[in-house]
């Protein structure tokens, strides 16, 4: 059985807990025969799996990325995301659990001081793209990039009282770990919906706070998300843009932010997340014994 995750040009936090969490929670339980794939945390229910392949669902969630896929007798769904996949795929509505990042809490991390009281993390393509460092160095916020390693990630989330993030997952794993946080409306409306889908089974009143672009390469592609090829010549030419600067997106974003520091954050109720945390847990015990592991 093999581990499926979305592979970009950079890591991902997200993504990347894929090939750090589930051999913890499943191990010995993994290898390179892709004959059965495992569909574990991200928007990856695509419609280019291989049709040979026996697909093993186990958290995942659809953002229209793709065309629906076929869901045939090669599909094994234990459970997805949230209500709003269960839905478009027509699945019983008692398939939508949660993310499966939330089985960090099965986990025993460790648990560091709070050194930090609010920290930013942005969606990885704005990590690219933007100018967000310089930005929670205006705003006096500590910076967390969601590129970095998993357990780098993990450690710095742990260690704040707050975190405002435009990455899902950031949120996500911060809900889980129990350290509150304020969601930021990602520049991409393609990325929102998820958010919902996510939230839709831990009774949450999902509240967005815009930041708006952090620089004019991000002004210009706010502007244009609905024109790929424009968006992919703009990233080609983030050198040549970067000479910009920051400008007046650049503390206009720092400012909003400087606005949060500090702040209430939210929280799923903690009957919702141990709910999910249990039926998580469940899943992963029927897996074993399905699976003869």
């Amino acid at each position: 059985m093999k581990i499926f995750a979305f592979v970009g040009k950079e890591p991902n936090f997200g993504d990347e807990l894929n090939h750090w969490l589930w051999p913890q929670v499943l191990p010995d339980f993994f290898d390179d025969d892709d004959s059965v794939r495992f569909i574990g945390i991200g928007s990856t229910l695509y419609d280019s799996h291989p049709a040979q392949s026996r697909k093993l669902v186990f958290g995942a969630g659809y953002a229209g990325y793709s065309g629906l896929p076929t869901l045939d007798d090669s599909w094994d769904i234990r459970f997805v995301r949230g209500r709003n996949t269960a839905r478009i795929l027509n699945l019983d509505e008692n398939l939508a659990v949660g993310d499966a990042a939330i089985l960090l809490r099965a986990l025993d991390l460790p648990r560091p001081d709070k050194r930090y009281e609010t920290s930013f993390i942005p969606h990885f393509q704005s990590a690219s793209d933007g100018s967000w460092e310089a930005v929670c160095r205006l705003a006096g916020v500590h910076f967390i990039d969601p590129r970095w390693p998993v357990d780098k990630v993990l450690d710095h989330i742990l260690s704040s009282r707050l975190i405002v993030s435009e990455a899902m997952h950031g949120v996500i794993v911060s809900d889980a770990l129990r350290v509150p946080w304020r969601a930021i409306e990602p520049l991409n409306p393609g990325h929102r919906p998820k958010w919902q889908d996510w939230a839709s089974v831990l009774d949450l009143d999902l509240q967005f706070t815009p930041l708006g672009p952090s620089n004019p390469i991000e002004w210009v592609m706010a502007r244009s998300w609905n024109r790929r090829r424009l968006v992919f010549a703009i990233r080609n030419r983030r050198s040549l843009l970067g000479r910009f600067g920051g400008g007046m997106p650049l503390r206009s974003a720092a400012k909003r932010l400087s606005a949060l520091k500090g702040t209430e954050g939210q929280l799923s109720p903690d009957a919702a997340i141990e709910r999910a945390t249990q039926r998580m847990q469940t899943e992963v015990a029927k897996l074993r014994a399905d699976y003869g592991r």
